[in-house]
């Protein structure tokens, strides 16, 4: 039986290995774009790396056979192997399945210690203003979209630390507690303000779920109907919006709807209903990465444009369906934290945030993204 000092001491290798899992990758794709077109090739293979050193540090492998999640994430692992092979998949999907899996099985394994905690908040929070003062969206190589992923990633981690923060002042210092919650408001107007001269409406989709999530009530985060709804609404919902939109495109051709001067539908409509005519007729290996889109304006560009989809769509159903049972699981455990703690419920806000604008973009599957994805699950479950 180990000692709480052995398990602390586990779960402080563990955050340092995330720590500088997610430092490597922001430094590799976040400052320079020439460095982006470099590295991001291989980031998958490097976030596959520093999780596997994460979950050596965190599970004793004598837990790990006898969890039946670790059984269903190495299941999962091995399937999307065996589609892969058989499809012959550009090899590299392999990577950001077993990616995912992997995060979805430490979400309810790692505790980070409170150095590595305001490490995250201040080191990723750093990158909103970064991003913000240093325009790379438009000027600089990055997609706009791109730009509006790393903006609401850098935001959500801010305003966690801004929140936890805050709760410290108020116990101790009310008059600047209440500052500070005046700086927090003026973070989500600055936040819509750069998000919407990016243009990017995925993030802006990011911004409003954590904002409506942060004014829920703590009580009301506590009802297990309401917990489980909004998780199964930012999980399974990835694949029930690529739906709809399949079928308002198809049927709704002259919906005049904008958001930031581009069309709601704007295309993805057109790559949706390829890839499910695509996918139903392979669903059980899914159609791998190796597909060409027929679609004229992407160019046989392989692209799903959506995170839960492309595990669907890329590695077929065995795969997604043990992702998806994994991941609800980690998320629907933590509703008791999330209803005793303000921060823990900013955390969950923030992922859930996350995962809402992964409708629209691969976003949280890739790096470093889904890296951040893990660390603030994980600071829902340490707080």
């Amino acid at each position: 039986m180990e000692t709480d000092k052995v398990i602390n001491k586990r779960m402080n290798a563990a955050g340092i290995v995330l720590a500088a899992a997610i430092v490597t990758e922001t430094a590799a794709l976040w400052n320079e774009y020439a460095w982006y077109e470099s590295m991001a090739k291989y980031t998958t293979l490097i976030s596959f790396v520093f999780l596997i050193a994460a979950f050596l540090c965190a599970v004793p492998p004598k837990e790990a056979f006898r969890d039946p999640y670790f059984a269903l994430a190495a299941a999962g692992c091995v399937t999307a192997f065996i589609n892969i092979m058989i499809i012959d998949s550009g090899k590299g999907a392999f990577l950001t399945a077993a990616d995912v899996l992997i995060v979805a099985y430490l979400a309810g394994k790692l505790r980070l210690g409170s150095p590595v905690i305001w490490f995250a908040y201040i080191y990723v929070g750093f990158f909103f203003f970064y991003w913000t003062f240093d325009v790379k969206g438009y000027f600089k190589g990055y997609n706009t979209n791109y730009g509006g992923l790393v903006l609401i990633t850098g935001f959500v981690f801010a305003v966690t630390g801004l929140i936890a923060f805050y709760e410290r002042l108020r116990k101790e210092t009310p008059a600047g507690a209440r500052f500070l919650l005046g700086a927090i408001v003026f973070m989500f107007a600055w936040g819509y303000n750069i998000i919407a001269w990016y243009r990017a409406r995925c993030a802006l989709l990011g911004l409003v779920v954590f904002a409506l999530l942060l004014l829920v009530p703590a009580k009301i985060w506590g009802k297990r109907l309401f917990y489980t709804a909004v998780t199964l609404a930012m999980t399974a919902g990835a694949i029930v919006v690529s739906l709809v939109y399949v079928v308002l495109g198809k049927y709704i051709r002259d919906m005049d709807i904008q958001v930031f001067y581009k069309d709601i539908i704007s295309g993805r409509d057109e790559i949706w209903a390829d890839l499910w005519s695509a996918f139903l007729k392979m669903p059980v290996t899914g159609i791998g990465s190796s597909y060409r889109i027929n679609v004229e304006w992407m160019g046989g560009m392989f692209e799903v444009h959506n995170g839960l989809l492309d595990i669907l769509i890329v590695h077929g159903v065995i795969v997604f369906a043990l992702t998806f049972v994994i991941l609800v699981q980690r998320l629907l455990r933590l509703r008791e934290r999330a209803q005793a703690s303000i921060v823990a419920r900013s955390a969950l806000s923030a992922a859930f945030a996350i995962l809402a604008a992964s409708f629209m973009e691969n976003f949280f599957i890739v790096p470093p993204f889904l890296l951040c994805t893990l660390a603030l699950i994980a600071i829902a479950g340490s707080v």
